[in-house]
């Protein structure tokens, strides 16, 4: 197999020290995670922007939103969003 670039190489048999550290996290910091994310509609909402596999969300309408999930009313949908955006999340 040859190299295509220098950075790119084979991977390691045993566990990336980067790769250890960026899953361990406090209880805290995963309390706080979870805090976030609390609600009934968050995760919902979430998935149905596109979710948090990309750097960035594609830009959805309001009604998009409101149409992809039919079962949650106006103004907690206003409100989960916000929650989102000031938490930095959307």
């Amino acid at each position: 197999m040859t190299r295509t670039h220098k950075s790119v190489g084979y991977s390691p048999k045993g566990k990336s020290s980067a790769a250890t550290k960026a899953r361990d996290c406090s209880p805290e910091a995963a309390a706080e995670a979870l805090g976030l994310l609390e609600g009934r509609w968050k995760l919902v909402i979430i998935h149905n922007l596109g979710g948090p596999e990309g750097a960035k969300m594609p830009i959805k309408r309001f009604s998009e939103l409101e149409r992809a999930i039919p079962n949650v009313s106006q103004k907690m949908l206003i409100q989960q969003l916000r929650c989102l955006e000031r938490d930095g999340i959307v």
